[in-house]
């Protein structure tokens, strides 16, 4: 893929978060309200993207096999990443080191992942590519609420099986998945919503990324360097992982690329999220280190992701 198509789509995206940065700092909008906007991303526009992404693809023998091949490859890497950041930033009674670890791990494959797919994946294999991700997403959903949670915070008790089997992600799946093997399509009416739902995702997450750093001193984002080195494993160790596992197995171009990008795009704001409900509110450094490796690694991504697309 060229340097110059990637880096426009990847700019394209990022110019969302521009009208949320002049709403705060004009005084429209303020901190506070990135919650609101959270809310409305979570339970109803990831859910619709995750149907949307199934709807999009033709259920056959062959991309059932794909997925499950995908999902062993996006979990192994997901698994191998958290390992090593693990050993190479060991807890040490710090909150932020056990957030950094788990910040290189979990990644924007939805809100990010799917419009870079549509944009830069052959119209032949975009649905597939698209569909592919609900996979990466369910994956990143089922690593962050058991392994990544309990990384997070050290304590088992905060990985509950009733959390794990109803986060609005896995809700949406148990709808999709059933659909997408019958090959039930949604009627028209139904359809047009779910997907214009789900494109809102993207215009929406960015707004709200876009609140989030005019709320937050840009230099503690820049100093901050256990967001740089979250940064490091998320938009730099992991994609490169990711192509060297794959390049030793037959499996289809397009299957390779979907799994490259999906592993290039920008720390997810679950890792905020884990941070604000699960860590006492003594924990401030790794609140903080939280949301400056999302606001990091998605400036970050615009150079990163156009550079290393070039290796497809």
């Amino acid at each position: 893929m060229s340097f110059a198509s990637t880096a426009i789509q990847v700019l394209l995206l990022m110019a969302y978060a521009v009208p949320g940065f002049l709403f705060v700092k004009c005084k429209t909008l303020n901190a506070s309200h990135i919650a609101p906007f959270s809310k409305v991303l979570v339970y109803f526009c990831q859910p619709c993207l995750q149907l949307y992404a199934f709807q999009t693809a033709t259920c056959s023998v062959s991309l059932l096999r794909e997925m499950g091949l995908f999902f062993v490859f996006c979990t192994a890497v997901e698994a191998l990443v958290l390992i090593a950041a693990i050993l190479l930033i060991p807890d040490k009674g710090e909150a932020r080191r056990r957030v950094c670890s788990v910040a290189c791990v979990l990644g924007n494959v939805g809100f990010i992942g799917i419009p870079l797919l549509q944009a830069l994946l052959p119209e032949d294999v975009r649905a597939s590519g698209v569909a592919l991700s609900a996979i990466f997403s369910l994956s990143m959903n089922l690593l962050g609420w058991t392994c990544g949670l309990y990384r997070m915070t050290g304590e088992r008790k905060h990985i509950k099986l009733k959390a794990l089997l109803t986060n609005p992600a896995i809700l949406a799946f148990y709808v999709a998945f059933p659909l997408f093997l019958l090959g039930i399509k949604l009627p028209a009416a139904i359809a047009s919503t779910v997907e214009l739902a789900g494109r809102m995702s993207t215009p929406l997450c960015m707004i709200a990324l876009g609140m989030r750093l005019a709320s937050t001193p840009f230099g503690r984002i820049i100093t901050d360097k256990y967001a740089w080195l979250a940064c490091a494993g998320k938009l730099v160790a992991m994609p490169l992982l990711s192509l060297f596992a794959v390049s030793f197995f037959p499996v289809p171009d397009y299957f390779k690329a979907t799994l490259f990008l999906l592993c290039c795009c920008p720390t997810a704001s679950a890792v905020q999220n884990f941070s604000e409900i699960y860590l006492p509110d003594t924990e401030v450094e790794g609140k903080n280190t939280a949301a400056d490796s999302i606001l990091l690694s998605n400036i970050l991504c615009m150079v990163t992701i156009p550079v290393l697309a070039m290796l497809l």
